[in-house]
């Protein structure tokens, strides 16, 4: 299913692609060489909530390192409770044994959306979206910190869930710990958590000593410490603490954002993270393992990071159903098939014989240029299992674009690729999106769907003008308000009384299908 942009993401997204206060990272690219599991890829920053996901050893947490090494600070910046300075160096994160070879002839570009930049001739505007470059030669050490453009950054690690019951220095300072003179954040603070785990905080105030601090909070009269909370709870007390601590405008880095969370609360997690990234100004960049938390984010926000070949592959806009399959076993049926969304997904399984139907998988992927990466990477894995792709109708007038993106993304210089490309392409009917097809093409056949939907073919031609009338990507919901069915149900319905009444018009995506399983 595709995802829907809500208000607080268009608000978002506007603020944050026309804001050049805070300095924000808007691209990391690895132009040369490699860094402890990435080589050469482009990691693009679109939405103020990036989140990364990717097998063990893919370079989830080494993408991270660069975000937090894109910047400087002044020295009376903030800085973490477990640091000396008020910003990161590589030296923080990429740390070797004696025995093990130091990176050399790196490059590594950072794009900034920033206010600041040095006027020149070949870049006349102070304010825009302008590089910078970090580099290490071979023998040398990385060039120029202090030029690097100043930002509070903040990387929150996966120690946040380990219960102060078992952290060594919170068991020692358990009768040092004081509360502190409030800020004037810790409602809003006990708002928020108590929101995402469905608990109401009476009270909440932050205790420290020295570095470390403890979060206290009051439920139904009863005052509890973070020696008494789950790994969830404090894991959310620590960092939206910290968000609130931090200026405005911060960056904030998260390893493993969905830590001690459940399915739920993580939903609301990334709601209320959303709502404080606009309150606070804030940019938030992180790893998941979780599918979840991907569905509840915008499809460029989402990034999947995979090798093929030992080349790193950075693609945004998978679905979460597809990016997470990968990170299981191999699916066994002997074609795969890769759609846009799941009404692509819902459509090709109903036109399908069964006795094809059991050989093969259809895979959701999220755009037509995640959909483009993903079958060129098979061209250049070795014995991969059989793959092909469904467009939908409204990209035919693109499959050049589709297939040039894929091949600079993956950097095929191969001439024979594109026709290899063609041959492994089809589309769905039509030169328009699905829904829109589908629901056209229903109004020849009302008599079978009506019944299908339990109302009459006169009210059914009615219903159908409101969905059309809903806009791209919409219609099922509509058409879901009018008959009291949920948009799937709808969508089922109608696709159904497609393969029933319109199944030559797919023979060409069926004769495709029969011959890659003969091959």
């Amino acid at each position: 299913m595709k995802y829907r942009n809500s208000a607080t993401d268009k608000k978002l997204r506007s603020w944050f692609s026309n804001d050049y206060s805070n300095s924000h990272l808007r691209k990391i690219e690895i132009a040369q060489g490699s860094i402890r599991g990435l080589t050469t890829c482009t990691i693009p920053i679109d939405y103020p909530i990036i989140a990364i996901a990717g097998k063990n050893g893919a370079g989830k947490s080494t993408a991270l390192a660069l975000a937090c090494c894109a910047y400087h600070n002044k020295k009376d910046g903030i800085k973490a409770s477990n640091r000396k300075q008020t910003y990161y160096t590589f030296a923080d994160f990429f740390i070797r044994h004696q025995n093990e070879p130091s990176p050399e002839e790196i490059i590594i570009e950072y794009d900034f959306a920033y206010d600041n930049w040095k006027v020149t001739p070949e870049s006349p505007n102070k304010k825009e979206i302008n590089s910078q470059v970090r580099y290490k030669s071979e023998g040398g050490k990385w060039n120029d910190y202090a030029s690097r453009i100043n930002r509070n950054v903040i990387f929150i690690g996966i120690e946040r869930i380990v219960p102060h019951s078992e952290k060594s220095q919170s068991k020692s300072y358990r009768r040092h710990f004081k509360v502190v003179e409030p800020k004037g954040w810790e409602k809003d603070l006990g708002d928020i958590v108590g929101y995402i785990l469905n608990k109401k905080y009476e009270d909440v105030k932050i205790a420290r000593h020295s570095k470390y601090k403890l979060p206290l909070a009051k439920i139904n009269g009863i005052l509890l410490s973070g020696f008494n909370m789950g790994a969830g709870e404090n894991a959310l007390f620590e960092i939206f603490s910290t968000i609130y601590s931090a200026p405005k405008g911060s960056l904030i880095v998260i390893d493993e954002i969905e830590l001690g969370l459940h399915i739920e609360a993580q939903s609301r997690f990334i709601r209320k993270l959303k709502e404080t990234c606009i309150e606070r100004q804030i940019q938030v960049i992180c790893t998941t393992h979780s599918s979840e938390i991907f569905d509840y984010l915008p499809e460029d926000a989402r990034i999947f990071i995979e090798k093929t070949n030992g080349k790193t592959i950075c693609t945004p806009g998978h679905s979460s159903e597809y990016a997470f399959s990968k990170l299981s076993s191999e699916n066994s049926n002997e074609l795969c098939i890769l759609v846009e969304d799941d009404v692509a997904q819902k459509l090709t399984t109903l036109i399908l014989p069964a006795e094809l139907r059991s050989r093969i998988t259809i895979e959701i992927i999220g755009s037509a240029s995640a959909l483009s990466v993903q079958l060129a990477s098979t061209y250049k894995r070795a014995n991969s299992k059989k793959t092909i792709i469904l467009f939908d109708g409204d990209q035919k007038s693109k499959s050049k674009y589709n297939c040039n993106f894929a091949a600079n993304t993956l950097e095929i210089k191969d001439p024979a690729f594109s026709d290899w490309f063609t041959l492994k392409t089809n589309y769905l009917p039509s030169d328009t999106w699905p829904e829109s097809w589908i629901i056209e093409t229903s109004k020849s056949s009302t008599k079978q769907l009506a019944a299908h939907l339990k109302t009459t073919e006169s009210a059914l031609k009615d219903i159908i003008e409101y969905g059309l009338g809903a806009g791209k990507h919409n219609e099922f919901y509509e058409i879901g308000k009018h008959t009291s069915l949920t948009r799937e149900e709808v969508l089922s319905l109608f696709c159904l009384n497609i393969a029933q009444n319109h199944a030559t018009t797919f023979s060409t995506i069926i004769d495709m299908i029969t011959n890659e399983l003969t091959l």
